[in-house]
């Protein structure tokens, strides 16, 4: 884990709401993994208003530039502190940080399955995936096309990219699931699953992908407030012995099989 000064190269709205924040370190960027997160200190001045730092998966890595970027919709205090920073600014880094997503061995077909945000977390691993000869089908689903959030690097390494949008503003008219249950026979040739979004979605994914025989793993959100497992907030329900596990530690990403999902909308 790395504690560093990370420099804003870029901070804009690519949707309403919703900021890619873009920073150089390139001691992180070096060991960063898809799936992994960063805590990020959102204040600029008042270094206790808000106290606590703000999680964010990564979205996107470039090792050769040292440059680390993550997605993030504009929810409250911290994340609405977070988009004043500017070119030239630096934020109070500390990662990489949790477990990450575990690649394929095999160069075969992945899922990319992702509802609204949910998205922040799977463009890195999509763009690992693809680098290492993997076809990718990417799934991702929004309530409209103004909240889609179809990053050109994701687009880029999908060999199929299919969008579904529930008023039909664009791709399929229809939630994800829909869709998802619309081209099951993408996802049934898969070697594996990559899922994250709303509980629910997640929970019908992982259904999905047990019913057509491919494991798959999801990557959970949650309140972090130390990042490293000593104070417990994060903990989610699992079918391990202890039955609860910390999202920080032993997360965020999970084999979709242990996770007790809450499936209500």
């Amino acid at each position: 884990m790395i504690t560093c000064q990370a420099k804003v190269i870029l901070n804009r709205e690519v949707k309403p709401g919703y900021y890619l924040l873009r920073l150089v370190s390139p001691e992180i960027a070096r060991k960063a993994l898809p799936g992994q997160f960063a805590l990020l200190r959102c204040s600029t001045k008042d270094l206790t208003d808000p106290l606590l730092r703000r999680p964010l998966s990564f979205h996107n890595v470039t090792k050769e530039q040292g440059e680390i970027s993550f997605l993030y919709q504009v929810k409250g205090k911290g994340t609405k502190e977070l988009t004043r920073f500017v070119p030239g600014d630096t934020v109070d880094t500390m990662g990489p940080l949790g477990k990450g997503f575990q690649l394929e061995p095999t160069k075969g077909p992945i899922a990319i399955i992702a509802g609204g945000v949910g998205v922040a977390p799977l463009v890195y691993l999509a763009c690992m995936a693809h680098d290492k000869g993997n076809t990718v089908y990417t799934f991702l689903g929004a309530r409209s096309t103004e909240s889609l959030l179809a990053d050109p690097d994701l687009v880029r390494a999908s060999t199929r990219f299919f969008a579904a949008t529930d008023d039909g503003t664009e791709g399929f008219c229809g939630n994800i699931i829909e869709l998802l249950h619309k081209e099951t026979n993408h996802l049934a040739t898969c070697t594996a699953a990559y899922i994250c979004g709303p509980e629910p979605v997640m929970a019908a994914a992982v259904s999905l992908c047990a019913k057509v025989g491919i494991p798959c793993q999801v990557s959970l959100e949650s309140t972090m407030a130390c990042g490293v497992g000593a104070c417990l907030g994060c903990t989610c329900r699992t079918t391990r012995s202890h039955n609860y596990s910390r999202v920080c530690t032993e997360g965020p990403v999970f084999d979709g099989r242990e996770v007790i999902l809450d499936e209500k909308p």
